[in-house]
């Protein structure tokens, strides 16, 4: 600290020489970080006679310090106010549960040994700002562009957590993300972690303008070229240091968060086709025709689809559907039109005879009576009665000309000499 001290006063001090003091400065953080969490511990393990869910309520070293030195040895704590140090629900948290811990008070002795480890964290914290403070001011000298990026202020905290410029430089990313990050204590009061995986990098003020949806991209972003910068200085000398590269990567933050911003790009409007100056072909023909006029909607159907103005419509409540202006009164049409079609019929005619012919073939009916005679009807003799004999006798003469076993030879061929 008195170096420290000695550096501040001195004016035009060798730039060599302060910068090994920044160094040292920050691994000074690391050991007072350390220091205080092993006080931490120790007095934790004291305390827990008093009070043992405190540690579980209040894990920050710094925020258990002050609650126990204002708490200390009292039982009755809902008088107290510690809104200076923690939040209002941990605060009411802290209220309940003293009522039904069950902790004993301390000796004197042991209480004054857990209150010297409480100022001890109390005024190690102290000294943590007073070097965050110089290194904040001479960080434009060791990490030009992580200072152009996040600030002075930020840069310093960040430096003094990983334990220097070359730890930061040799840190992913991923790991610089949450830098810093502070165990949320919700108490019952939320329903989930706020700020989840955000370190330090959450309190810059590239990350207190982005939306909240749009946070947990950014502070990846922020990272990722904060790792690059902190590598571009680590491998700087101290003349060739220059914060060129920071401003630019900083600008890439601002311009690619303010890119994510942007409404969509509107719908492009699609042209119409050029309209064609000839009329489009349409199929014609007997078959065509044939097949619109099979196909067409019957005139039942035209009034099925036709709505009724002014009177309640007649709808079926199991399918939904209505019928239309069929069986409408008032329409001044008796019945619905059929149109005659003769060529449709005459060939439904000519196929139903056709399969009545195959079915029974010599009627023109499909049922056959057992008690039916052998005459048929003929519309010029009246009622004609079949003889099945003549049509046996037809047969034997038309045999009996050259099939007959009487009959001989009429014609012999002549022998070739």
């Amino acid at each position: 600290m008195d170096l420290i001290q000695t550096m501040n006063n001195q004016t035009d001090a060798d730039k060599e020489e302060e910068y090994g003091v920044i160094v040292k400065s920050n691994e000074l953080t690391g050991k007072i970080d350390q220091e205080m969490l092993s006080i931490h511990k120790y007095i934790r393990d004291l305390y827990a006679t008093k009070f043992p869910e405190l540690s579980e309520l209040v894990p920050h070293p710094y925020e258990y310090a002050q609650v126990v030195k204002t708490i200390g040895n009292r039982t009755d704590v809902s008088n107290l106010d510690l809104s200076e140090f923690v939040s209002q629900n941990v605060q009411l948290t802290i209220t309940v549960t003293a009522t039904t811990t069950s902790g004993k008070p301390l000796p004197p002795e042991v209480l004054k040994q857990v209150l010297e480890g409480c100022d001890a964290i109390i005024e190690l914290l102290n000294s943590k700002k007073k070097i965050y403070s110089y290194v904040e001011s001479r960080m434009n000298l060791i990490a030009p562009n992580l200072t152009a990026i996040i600030g002075s202020d930020i840069a310093a905290r960040i430096l003094g957590v990983a334990g220097g410029l070359k730890e930061l430089s040799e840190m992913p990313s991923c790991n610089m993300q949450v830098l810093g990050v502070k165990r949320n204590i919700l108490g019952g009061f939320a329903n989930s972690a706020a700020n989840m995986h955000q370190g330090i990098l959450a309190e810059t003020d590239i990350m207190l303008t982005t939306p909240m949806d749009l946070k947990q991209r950014a502070i990846r972003l922020l990272a990722a070229k904060c790792a690059l910068a902190a590598r571009i200085d680590s491998y700087m000398t101290t003349s060739q240091s220059n914060s060129a590269e920071g401003v630019k990567l900083r600008e890439q933050i601002v311009k690619k968060i303010e890119k994510w911003q942007e409404p969509p790009p509107p719908k492009a409007k699609k042209a119409l086709p050029v309209p064609m100056d000839k009329p489009r072909k349409r199929r014609g023909g007997k078959r065509y025709r044939k097949q619109r006029e099979r196909m067409k909607i019957t005139e039942l159907m035209k009034q099925k689809n036709r709505m009724v103005f002014g009177k309640a419509q007649i709808t079926d409540e199991y399918t939904g559907q209505d019928f239309g202006m069929i069986g409408v009164s008032g329409t001044g049409q008796l019945r619905v039109n059929v149109e005659d079609n003769q060529k449709l019929k005459k060939r439904l005619a000519r196929k139903t005879k056709a399969q009545l012919r195959r079915i029974v073939p010599g009627s023109t009916t499909r049922k056959v009576s057992g008690t039916q005679s052998s005459f048929a009807m003929t519309p010029v003799q009246g009622i004609e009665l079949v003889n099945k004999n003549n049509r046996a006798e037809r047969v034997r003469e038309a045999n009996a000309k050259y099939f007959s076993s009487n009959a001989t030879f009429l014609m012999v061929g002549k022998d070739k000499k």
